[in-house]
């Protein structure tokens, strides 16, 4: 099995209606964004890659589709949390990128969550 990963960064704000604190005051972050890919040896395409970078790059950034998001306008929520970001981020990918296997958001360098389906 090969593991292909890939790192985006998101810039966005929002704000958290039931975090009690601060956050629940508009802020912004960078985010980083981390998809993970696999797939079998056997199963790369004709170039011998699970899949091009380039390409995983143009889904993703047609997906986010702005570069300065409102993240509770963009997910039509009142709490964008990290978890609730990768979740949904893997949501939408996924039907375009089939090797998808889980989806990280970081919105700091030592704070970060990971999306990966239960099977």
């Amino acid at each position: 099995m090969l593991t292909l990963v890939s790192e985006h960064r998101v810039y966005g704000c929002h704000k958290l209606k039931n975090q009690g604190g601060k956050c629940t005051q508009w802020h912004g972050h960078q985010y980083k964004v981390i998809l993970t890919l696999k797939a079998p040896y056997n199963d790369l395409d004709y170039r011998n890659m699970i899949m091009d970078t380039y390409d995983i790059e143009a889904i993703f950034n047609e997906f986010i589709g702005v570069d300065h998001l409102n993240l509770n306008e963009f997910m039509d929520s009142e709490d964008p949390t990290m978890e609730e970001m990768s979740k949904f981020f893997y949501d939408g990918l996924k039907p375009k990128i089939e090797c998808l296997v889980s989806v990280g958001v970081y919105e700091t360098p030592e704070t970060g969550v990971t999306y990966e389906p239960m099977e």
